[in-house]
């Protein structure tokens, strides 16, 4: 144990051992205070009086000090404390995110730069999009996030500037959750999506000139670190990866030439966000074999053989984004 535990308090050294001598007696006077300090009794008395300023102590009629109880006492100083020390730590981190955005330059050790901490990487992805003039380029592994949800820090779409192109490449389990697409409209309406069978990583590229990935790839969400990666040969490797993968996955609202009835497409809207056979058939005035029947017919046009698949295609031939009459 440390010799000054209150230290960070802001407690002076004697105060410190007094307080504890006061907690371990029943009262006591300054001279006798002084004496088991080992200070003159000027200085037991200054002391006194700073245990008493910050409500460690008080003085008894009978010329003797008592101290406060020690969580009614020092509770709020170790809060407060703690307080100080969360804020230190947020100026430290945008502190130290402008400094090498400003300060450090391109030498080689500086390429690739490791960014330890979730609100460090959370600050450079901020700094990542917000700089982006031209175009965002990313890959999302989660699935669209509902509201109130925590967003991914690499998910490029989350705060777009006006102007700025998002192409966005999704895992093909993003839609398969039951209503996960039902919120997603507004989101896919701002950004270009693409949905492959599985990424290799998650990954933010801003103007081809600046990376954001994370340091482990199978890292879980949010993970402990990231790499920031500036214009080299790894970034133009990140940048051709991306492409490769874009240009492989398939476009979230390419469209189909068939058309489906109206109560098909109620359907299809109320199973995306997660409806039994008997809600659908209650919602629509219908028997349940009516329901399974319109699935069965949605099922061989798409040449699917379940329900999910189902949802995937429609997703992916447009399906959903037709008007419902």
């Amino acid at each position: 144990m440390t010799e000054r535990p209150f230290e960070a308090l802001g407690l002076s050294a004697d105060a410190d051992r007094a307080y504890r001598l006061l907690v371990a007696t029943r009262g006591v006077a300054v001279g006798g205070l002084a004496r088991d300090l080992g200070v003159a009794v000027t200085r037991a008395e200054a002391v006194c009086a700073e245990l008493g300023a910050r409500g460690l102590a008080r003085s008894g009629g009978d010329g003797r000090w008592y101290p406060a109880p020690p969580r009614v006492g020092l509770l709020p100083l170790v809060a407060r404390t703690q307080e100080q020390l969360r804020q230190g730590r947020e100026l430290l981190d945008r502190l130290a995110v402008e400094y090498q955005r400003v300060h450090e330059g391109y030498r080689s050790e500086e390429i690739v730069q490791v960014v330890e901490g979730y609100g460090a990487a959370g600050l450079w992805a901020e700094q990542l999009r917000r700089s982006a003039r031209t175009e965002v380029a990313s890959f999302v592994r989660g699935p669209f996030p509902a509201e109130g949800e925590w967003r991914d820090p690499l998910d490029g779409a989350e705060r777009p500037e006006e102007g700025v192109r998002h192409r966005v490449v999704r895992e093909r389990t993003a839609l398969e959750a039951p209503g996960v697409l039902g919120g997603a409209g507004e989101r896919r309406a701002r950004e270009e999506v693409r949905v492959a069978g599985s990424l290799p990583m998650r990954l933010c590229i801003a103007d081809r000139s600046l990376a954001l990935l994370p340091l482990a790839p199978e890292a879980e969400v949010p993970g402990p670190a990231m790499l920031l990666v500036r214009p080299s040969g790894l970034l133009d490797a990140l940048v051709a990866l991306f492409e490769a993968v874009w240009a492989s996955s398939t476009p979230l609202r390419e469209r189909d030439s068939d058309g489906r009835s109206a109560v098909q497409l109620r359907i299809l809207a109320m199973l995306v966000n997660g409806s039994t056979d008997q809600a659908m058939a209650r919602a629509l005035g219908v028997a349940v074999r009516t329901v399974q029947r319109h699935l069965a017919v949605m099922e061989r046009a798409a040449g699917v053989e379940n329900r999910v698949q189902l949802v995937w295609h429609a997703a992916r031939h447009g399906w959903l984004d037709e008007p419902q009459p």
